[in-house]
């Protein structure tokens, strides 16, 4: 049975549209790719991977200022978060 996201959680053993939803939620209102690593309790690699499958899907938007990169939630993002919230409202 799947549990609606939150950092609160534990960690371990999370199905990867958890983690995506973990990521999407912190990124709302931008951040950096350390902060989402800290926030979600992934490793490097891990972090690595699913921002590559976020952005390539247009779920999340990079934004570059100088040297300065910062990740947000794009609006097709935030739809993916509105309907991951109602599927797992449904099956909980």
């Amino acid at each position: 049975m799947m549990q609606k996201s939150s950092f609160s959680q534990t960690k371990v053993n999370r199905d990867r549209f958890i983690i995506f939803s973990d990521m999407l939620t912190c990124a709302i209102g931008g951040t950096k790719k350390t902060e989402i690593m800290r926030r979600v309790g992934l490793s490097s690699l891990q972090l690595r991977k699913y921002m590559d499958v976020l952005t390539r899907f247009g779920l999340l938007d990079v934004q570059i200022l100088g040297e300065t990169v910062t990740y947000r939630t794009s609006p097709k993002g935030k739809s993916f978060l509105e309907t991951f919230d109602t599927l797992v409202e449904h099956l909980g």
